[in-house]
């Protein structure tokens, strides 16, 4: 998969302004996992990368990407490990904290379908790093419709366009709920554009 992402990568054919190259937390929709990757790969010139993936056989599969892309990546704990995944954001910041950029889908691992969850907040205010929403138009490319999040497979010498959405900074110790609509919406507002150039080719 690593080396798929990669020949992606360097066959597509990119439009669109260049995108933020500071340390960040690049979040996506699940469906667009590979197209991240494949977006960061391309377009960013620091890919020291933290990422995440779940336990499992899922899990072994995404690690082998990620660490075949040469960025680190850490595994969720269980969702009722509310204690682990405490931990876990703390562990997460200090990764942030020292210039590392961080990859993460808000509606992962397992849904609802694009219904933003808090832990990109958490991060953000763990790490002091931006949140930085990301859709990708891509053509051709097709869905794996069968899966929960609808997840879409670039193909190579694809066109593809990353659309950016207004940054998002969370201070130490902000309350992080009165926040997440913010995020839900900026990555729905990206999202759809991102369809709607992709509706257009």
């Amino acid at each position: 998969m690593s080396r798929y992402v990669r020949l992606v990568a360097a066959t597509a054919r990119v439009s669109g302004p260049t995108v933020y190259q500071g340390p960040a937390i690049v979040a996506v929709w699940h469906e667009a996992n590979l197209l991240q990757a494949v977006g960061i790969w391309r377009l960013r010139s620091d890919r020291r990368f933290v990422s995440f993936s779940t336990r499992g056989f899922r899990g072994i599969v995404m690690n082998g990407m990620i660490e075949g892309l040469e960025c680190g990546v850490v595994a969720l704990p269980p969702e009722s490990a509310r204690a682990e995944a405490g931990r876990l954001a703390r562990d997460m910041g200090r990764y942030g904290r020292a210039g590392w950029s961080l990859a993460l889908a808000p509606d992962g691992p397992l849904g609802p379908y694009r219904v933003a969850k808090p832990g990109a907040l958490l991060l953000a205010r763990e790490s002091g790093l931006p949140i930085v929403p990301w859709a990708v138009s891509v053509r051709p490319s097709f869905r794996l419709r069968r899966r929960w999040d609808r997840q879409v497979v670039p193909l190579p010498f694809a066109r593809i366009r990353v659309v950016e959405g207004a940054h998002i900074r969370i201070a130490e110790g902000e309350a992080l709920k009165p926040r997440l609509a913010e995020l839900q919406a900026e990555l729905a507002r990206v999202a759809a554009e991102a369809d709607r150039r992709m509706g257009e080719r």
